[in-house]
């Protein structure tokens, strides 16, 4: 697995060369079965409306009918206007909203106002299907509760996980990165990943969240992590797997950060990201301007390293010819409906951009991204500032100039 995952960087696929090395050194109906899996997720979105005299955060619950037995799932905290959604994998779902009095995530009951969709109690979500359901009221009214049904407890580690304390030489950061990208429905079973702080959360430092690439993981910014300067600010890692779409990465990044802010009462923060970690943060920063009332002004900066801001063909390529279709990469290509909105899209004025790009020796790429998709015009005029470095894709995370710049543009947002 980790030649396999070695042999298929995106920048160089060769299509022939890549089919072979596939079905020569990988389960093959195992990895497509679950990157099919992974490709089929569709949305289930909606709106808690409150009519009770309790106040708080509202929890949204997602349960997943098993021959009758509600299975606890996920759970996400709704926006301030209400609104909540889930990406789901096809099924038949339910779900439960309930107000958090005590900000602990979890329904006490008669104690905590909270209501079940019912007429039908059961949404069946097909293949890629987007569901927007009727509003749910949350009335005070006595409701049925987990005394009522059948529930079992299956909650996804990378909803529990959302800030967890985790050290970064934690066992799940010490290992082979691949899984996420090649098999991430075992990789959201196993791993299970989040939205982790690596110290306790501290309300007069600034969190900074660093999001790593495709087959990659928070060990790749090790270097820029560990020299953070942690009396004015806190580092946070979102660890995801990277087979999933982007888009649904992006989702859950934006639905972590605001659970996050809910319960610790806080607006600001950073993001550092790497390679295809810039997609991603670049889909969060449009949706999170979008949906968050004054988002503009919360996110203090962001940069992204050697990230394909530009898209890459050798995705489009993949996506193409490959027996084997990665859901990333559909999203990496140029082609895809995914890049054409986010890359279209107009940075805010408002949220400094810090773009690093590479280039390998006398080379036109940093080895993985090619510089025509690292500094594209249109991105390179959203720009605060640009930086380059003779290095290559990763080595620049370690390169002690990129730190200096690193930890000097960081400082200027404490001056």
């Amino acid at each position: 697995m980790h030649l396999c995952s070695a042999l298929l960087t995106l920048a160089k696929i060769k299509i022939v060369v890549m089919s072979l090395f596939i079905l020569a050194a990988c389960d093959v109906l195992d990895i497509k079965k679950q990157t099919d899996l992974a490709g089929s997720t569709g949305k289930v979105k909606g709106k808690v409306v409150v009519k009770s005299n309790q106040s708080g955060s509202v929890m949204v619950v997602q349960y997943k009918n098993n021959h009758g037995v509600l299975v606890k799932l996920n759970k996400v905290t709704a926006s301030r206007e209400g609104h909540y959604q889930f990406n789901v994998l096809p099924g038949e779902y339910a779900f439960f909203a309930f107000i958090d009095l005590n900000s602990d995530g979890e329904f006490q009951r008669g104690k905590e106002h909270g209501n079940y969709y019912t007429n039908p109690r059961f949404f069946n979500v097909e293949e890629n299907q987007s569901i927007t359901l009727d509003p749910l009221v949350i009335n005070g009214h006595p409701v049925m509760t987990d005394a009522d049904i059948k529930i079992e407890s299956k909650t996804l580690k990378i909803s529990e996980n959302i800030g967890k304390i985790i050290k970064l030489t934690d066992a799940q950061f010490n290992r082979d990165y691949s899984m996420g990208m090649w098999r991430p429905i075992d990789f959201l079973e196993t791993v299970g990943g989040g939205l982790m702080m690596l110290e306790e959360f501290d309300k007069n430092k600034i969190p900074v969240i660093f999001v790593h690439g495709i087959n990659g993981g928070p060990t790749d910014l090790k270097l820029a992590i560990e020299n953070l300067h942690t009396k004015h600010f806190q580092p946070w890692v979102l660890y995801y797997p990277s087979g999933f779409s982007l888009n649904v990465i992006s989702d859950y990044f934006l639905q972590a950060i605001q659970q996050q802010q809910q319960r610790y009462n806080f607006r600001k923060f950073i993001i550092i990201a790497h390679s295809m970690g810039g997609l991603v943060t670049r889909s969060l920063v449009k949706k999170y301007t979008q949906d968050v009332t004054g988002g503009e002004h919360d996110i203090q900066l962001v940069m992204t390293v050697n990230s394909p801001v530009g898209g890459m063909a050798s995705a489009t390529a993949g996506v193409a010819y490959s027996p084997i279709v990665v859901p990333s990469w559909r999203d990496l290509s140029p082609e895809s409906n995914f890049f054409k909105d986010v890359f279209n899209w107009s940075w805010p004025s408002t949220i400094p951009y810090h773009l690093v790009f590479s280039y390998y020796d006398d080379s036109d790429s940093d080895g993985v991204v090619a510089l025509a998709s690292q500094i594209p015009a249109k991105i390179q005029s959203e720009t605060t500032g640009i930086y380059g470095f003779n290095d290559d894709h990763v080595g620049t995370l370690n390169n002690e100039r990129f730190i200096d710049l690193y930890k000097s543009i960081l400082e200027m947002q404490i001056k």
